[in-house]
């Protein structure tokens, strides 16, 4: 692939909207923490959140599984954060 293959495809409608869609769905457990905990007041680990949205968008099928690929970074990053905290 060329450099300009590879800018094409950056720019490319389809690829943008891949990326806000991975992006949202790492994004949107933060959302789903505030519902629970401040308005439910409930508190949980930040991986069930994560979790959530990842069932969720792997339920929802389709534009959902990228959905799906961002909650699962985030409860990753999370658990990342959970076992290295405190180990530096």
């Amino acid at each position: 692939m060329d450099f300009g293959d590879a800018m094409g495809t950056l720019a490319s409608e389809d690829y943008m909207t891949d990326v806000a869609l991975v992006m949202g769905g790492f994004a949107a457990p933060a959302l789903v923490k505030y519902g629970v905990e401040n308005k439910m007041g409930k508190d949980l680990p930040d991986e069930a959140y994560g979790a959530t949205v990842a069932v969720g968008g792997a339920l929802y099928g389709g534009a959902g599984r990228k959905v799906a690929i961002g909650g699962g970074v985030h409860t990753l990053e999370a658990l990342r954060t959970r076992f290295t905290e405190g180990n530096e």
